[in-house]
Order: structure tokens, then C-alpha cells, then sequence
């Protein structure tokens, strides 16, 4: 046999017990952490919502679709993100039949059904007393808390309006994080430009 047979054969016996020595090894791949697409979203721009419908005026998303339902003395106002699959769904209430407290507390008691889904419950309140604009913000952190954040706006004498966020799928608010956070700066602007007529 020539020298060059051998070399031929040492590398085919060396390679014949590589694999079978690899054949009884278990692979030592460590699990890959779960991960999420990434969502990009579009820049904030805002455009004023002004309505005779309403007594209150603000400003809302320009990525967002305003419509109005008027159902029984109460206007439900839907600010709807077709990208997102998100709406805000404020239902404004003239202060008539029910006072201020009642529905505050209603409110309260809605929050706290989202207590056995929550991790944490977080709540700040709204206060212009030039404006007489009172409120409430609930922010509640969950994997699968159905609306992850909440408010209501009120003079206390004469208007209230309640406000949360839904999506139109079952959400995993983990890897919904970005949207949502993106979604309270655009309730923040709300909020702030927020004035009675």
C-alpha cells in the first residue's frame, strides 16, 4: 500500500469515529430565549377632535379614525389605531340621573375587576382647577390584562367621561409593551389638551 492509501485511510477511520462517537453524545444547545417581532411605529402627530356632539375638545392621533355612536343620553367615542388593532373606547355621560361619586366609584369597581389578571395596579390623578378638569389614570401591568390602561375625566358637576384601551385580539402585553407605551404617550396628549366648550 502506498503512502498515500494510508493517509487516505487514517482520515476515513478517524472520521468513521467521530461520528460514531457523536451518535451517542447528547447536543449541549442551550434553549433560545423568547423573542418578539419588532413593531415599528409611526411618528406622533395629533389633529384636533372638535364636534358639536361633544362639550369637550382635544387632540387624538393622526394615525387614529374618530367615530361616534349615541346611545341613550350616553356618546361612545371610539379613537381607533387600524396598524395596531387598538382603540380607546370613551363612553361621556351628561351628570344627570347619577352623581359624580356613583360613577367614580363605578369606575373603581371596573378597575378592580382586573385585579385577578394584574401584577401591579398603578393609578395617577388628573387636577386643573382653572380648567375643572378632574380625573383618574389607571395603569395596570399584566401579561394578559384585557385593558391595560384606563381613565375618566370630570368637572364633578355636569360631565364625565370614562376611557380604556382594548385591542382587537388576545393580547400578550409582554411583547404588546412598546405599543402600549406608545399608545399612553397619545392618551397623555389627550389628556393635556383636554378643555370643556
Amino acid at each position: 500500500m502506498n503512502r498515500l492509501n494510508k493517509y487516505w485511510l487514517i482520515l476515513l477511520l478517524v472520521f468513521a469515529m467521530f461520528c460514531l462517537q457523536s451518535c451517542h453524545e447528547e447536543p449541549t444547545v442551550a434553549p433560545k430565549p423568547q423573542g418578539y417581532f419588532r413593531i415599528d411605529l409611526p411618528q406622533h402627530a395629533y389633529q384636533q377632535l372638535d364636534t358639536n356632539l361633544l362639550p369637550f375638545t382635544f387632540q387624538y392621533s393622526s394615525s387614529a379614525i374618530c367615530s361616534f355612536e349615541d346611545k341613550n343620553g350616553a356618546i361612545w367615542i371610539h379613537v381607533h389605531y387600524p396598524a395596531q388593532r387598538a382603540t380607546f373606547e370613551m363612553t361621556y355621560l351628561p351628570i344627570k340621573n347619577q352623581n359624580f361619586r356613583e360613577l367614580m366609584l363605578i369606575d373603581e369597581d371596573f378597575v378592580k375587576l382586573h385585579q385577578v389578571k394584574a401584577d401591579n395596579i398603578e393609578n395617577s390623578f388628573v387636577q386643573d382647577d382653572s380648567s375643572r378638569l378632574f380625573g383618574k389614570i389607571y395603569d395596570i401591568e399584566g401579561k394578559e390584562v384585557a385593558c391595560p390602561i384606563q381613565f375618566w375625566l370630570s368637572d364633578t358637576t355636569h360631565h364625565y367621561l370614562r376611557s380604556s384601551l382594548y385591542f382587537d385580539f388576545t393580547p400578550n402585553n409582554d411583547s404588546l409593551q412598546p405599543v402600549i407605551q406608545y399608545l399612553r404617550e397619545d392618551m397623555m396628549q389627550m389628556i393635556n389638551t383636554f378643555e370643556w366648550k
